[in-house]
């Protein structure tokens, strides 16, 4: 799954709107989320954070374990020290510095392109 065009193509986004200035806001939710196998993911801009809430398709309970390994796909190119994480019952949030995250995403990219882990 890491290298599924829907987290690529919601990279690519963050990366372009920080670069603007455009807030990435929930009245834009589709460019920012999706649904990912059993999870929806959400980004939103929240003050200087960027916020990714992961919760089940179903409404379920979300186990850490799981919501990690769906945040990976995202934040694989960021060390782990730099990602604040809060888990709920029913859903899991990071958070972590717009700039900062692009940092990371471009330092690692090639032509512009987000980092997802291959080569």
């Amino acid at each position: 799954m890491s290298e599924h065009p829907e987290v690529c193509r919601i990279l690519q986004a963050i990366i372009e709107d920080t670069r603007a200035g455009v807030p990435v806001s929930l009245s834009r939710r589709e460019r920012y989320g999706t649904v990912l196998g059993e999870f929806r993911v959400q980004f939103e801009g929240e003050d200087d954070l960027l916020h990714l809430a992961i919760t089940r398709v179903d409404g379920g309970r979300v186990a850490h374990e799981e919501a990690q390994q769906v945040a990976d796909l995202f934040f694989r190119s960021v060390p782990k020290g730099l990602i604040q994480c809060r888990p709920a019952e029913y859903s899991v949030h990071y958070y972590i510095g717009h700039d900062l995250f692009v940092h990371y995403l471009e330092g690692n990219s090639h032509a512009g392109e987000p980092h997802t882990g291959t080569q």
